[in-house]
């Protein structure tokens, strides 16, 4: 298969397959079919303002994007809008007073980055930054899926 694309790169799924063109379509092809569910849950979460939606389908997402090879989406972009969603979510849970496990759950996930990691995510925790990486999303998942439908085409 062609590697000369801008987005995508099927290296791994051509490892996980043994190279098998029928099964790197049907992935292809549930990938393609998953956009939707994630731009749904990026949009209703923005409008909500649910923040532990979007960091949800910012995960989810991560990995469906990794495997197309799509990597700065998945290992920069992606993971940067789940963490910042996680700590909206938990300066709102924090703005109640009480103290749940969830809470407790995302302060042991944040403080796990690295100190440079987790000042980054304080200066750029705002809905401005979580509806650019969501814009950035929808831009670069729209031109791999046209990368991708020249795949199955071919």
């Amino acid at each position: 298969m062609p590697t000369n694309y801008k987005h995508i790169d099927l290296a791994y799924l051509e490892s996980i397959t043994d190279g098998s063109k029928e099964i790197i379509e049907e992935l292809i092809n549930i990938f393609i079919e998953q956009i939707p569910e994630f731009t749904e849950d990026f949009d209703n979460g923005l409008a909500e303002k649910d923040w532990k939606k979007i960091a949800a389908a910012a995960h989810k997402a991560k990995s469906s994007v990794l495997s197309m090879g799509i990597s700065e989406l998945g290992n920069i972009d992606l993971k940067n809008l789940e963490l910042v969603a996680k700590q909206m979510r938990l300066d709102k849970l924090t703005e109640t007073g009480e103290s749940t496990s969830e809470m407790d759950q995302l302060k042991k996930t944040l403080e796990s980055y690295p100190e440079e990691k987790r000042e980054w995510i304080a200066s750029n925790k705002n809905e401005e930054v979580i509806k650019n990486l969501i814009v950035k999303f929808n831009k670069v998942v729209d031109e791999a899926v046209k990368e991708l439908n020249q795949v199955l085409e071919n």
